[in-house]
């Protein structure tokens, strides 16, 4: 039942050369660099450099993984035979069969097609593509752009809402506003989404560098931190500190499985809270951001109550979701209106109506029975990456359990018709997988 497991019928790699097997693993390796850079910078080309090709530039990695999938195939990297990419392949032609009985608009039924299939393969490639030490160099990346990353949030806090710097996508509009009539801040992603993740990413890093501290170069583990926390009190979201509390709570797998790091796993705890309040005590920005942060708590408490009821409710709203959803007194209750028409792109694109709950869109878009399904799925794959990462931790690699805690909450309850969340779902998963393997694959 592990990931790891799951291409053994592949194609066989003896029928080409050495020589030419590593000058693929080349290529693939940089069109993956291609596709992490084109998630970090697309919203800023549908923002600031390109607006007027908004629309088109939220498919820019599509052709990428192509691409990669075309390479991958014809080296025995990527096997039809994989149970996972099976399932959603079936899943997947089930559901554009049944939406186009159901008439639903060809480009939403393409997109939704797109969102549930095309991505998730990479999570598979990456796995068997990438070594851990290429894992740590997309780790160094992350705390590197962490500083110009922080930069352009900060900037977004301390702007007026229709500054240049907080437009939206296409050019016009701002970014969704927060307390103290500050907007929340997206960095150079279309949405604020963009920015929880990738510092969830850098934390999981972060933690890791702290407790192997040959890993990264000090000066970009201690000013990725220092990043980091600034752009947690500028953001001014709740999501990016819920979020990367969830990588921080895996530190508990490694105590459970490896007690004798725990003191490891103190001293980290130690040195970050020695950053934090370095910063508080030097950056007139960060205490601005720290109150403003304070205040979006006590706002949001009052409508959702303390911070930890907060977080509950909302994975609660999620989870329940469907339920409500599921309407078995009508044909669209059995078979939804269609897939793809629950994502805001494939509304656009047709008809539909998109949903904040990603949940509850597989229960519109596919039906009581199919919804449920791919529910199921993304549980599945989401558990399954625990077991490995579980294992790899009982060999003494930790680094996978802590991008499992930055990876799974966006494969299981990510709003994946978003394509910078599709796009950390799989990568993430990617890495995670890539970081759990027993040795490099030569």
């Amino acid at each position: 039942m592990q990931v790891t497991e799951t291409t053994s019928n592949r194609k066989p790699l003896q029928r080409v050369n050495t020589g030419s097997i590593r000058t693929e693993f080349t290529l693939l390796k940089k069109l993956i660099w291609l596709y992490f850079l084109f998630l970090l910078f697309e919203g800023a080309l549908r923002k600031w450099f390109l607006p007027g090709l908004s629309q088109g530039l939220l498919i820019i990695r599509d052709p990428i993984v192509v691409w990669i999938y075309y390479i991958a195939y014809n080296q025995g990297l990527l096997s039809l035979q994989n149970k996972y990419i099976q399932v959603l392949i079936k899943w997947t032609l089930i559901c554009g069969l049944i939406s186009f009985v159901l008439q639903a608009h060809p480009l939403t039924i393409a997109y939704g097609m797109r969102t549930s299939l095309l991505h998730f393969p990479l999570i598979f490639v990456m796995g068997r593509v990438l070594t851990l030490q290429d894992v740590i160099s997309f780790g160094k990346a992350f705390l590197i752009f962490a500083l110009p990353m922080t930069w352009v949030v900060s900037q977004q806090f301390q702007a007026d809402r229709l500054d240049i710097i907080n437009v939206a996508s296409g050019g016009t509009g701002h970014q969704m506003m927060t307390s103290g009539d500050k907007v929340r801040a997206s960095g150079t992603f279309s949405f604020i989404s963009g920015i929880v993740f990738y510092y969830c990413f850098t934390i999981a890093f972060i933690i890791y560098g702290f407790l192997h501290k040959q890993v990264f170069p000090k000066w970009t583990l201690y000013l990725g931190t220092g990043a980091t926390f600034l752009a947690m009190v500028t953001a001014g979201s709740r999501s990016v500190i819920a979020e990367s509390i969830q990588v921080f709570a895996c530190l508990g797998f490694l105590a459970y499985h490896r007690p004798n790091e725990f003191g490891k796993i103190t001293g980290t705890t130690f040195l970050l809270l020695i950053i934090g309040l370095f910063l508080y005590s030097q950056l007139a920005l960060f205490q601005d951001g720290l109150e403003f942060l304070s205040m979006r708590f006590e706002e949001a408490a009052n409508v959702e109550g303390n911070p930890i009821e907060a977080y509950f409710i909302r994975y609660w709203e999620i989870i329940y979701s469907p339920l409500r959803a599921i309407d078995l007194q009508s044909v669209q209750g059995w078979l939804g209106n269609g897939i793809g028409s629950g994502t805001r792109a494939g509304a656009a694109l047709g008809r539909g109506v998109g949903y904040e709950l990603d949940w509850n869109r597989h229960i519109y878009e596919n039906g009581a029975i199919l919804g449920v399904i791919f529910i199921v799925i993304r549980l599945w794959i989401t558990r399954d990456l625990l077991l490995v990462c579980i294992s790899a931790i009982k060999k003494n690699s930790y680094l996978a359990i802590l991008l499992w805690g930055a990876a799974a909450p966006v494969i299981l309850f990510g709003i994946l018709g978003q394509p910078t969340n599709l796009g950390f779902a799989t990568f993430g998963g990617g890495l995670c997988l890539a970081a759990a393997k027993k040795r490099p694959l030569q």
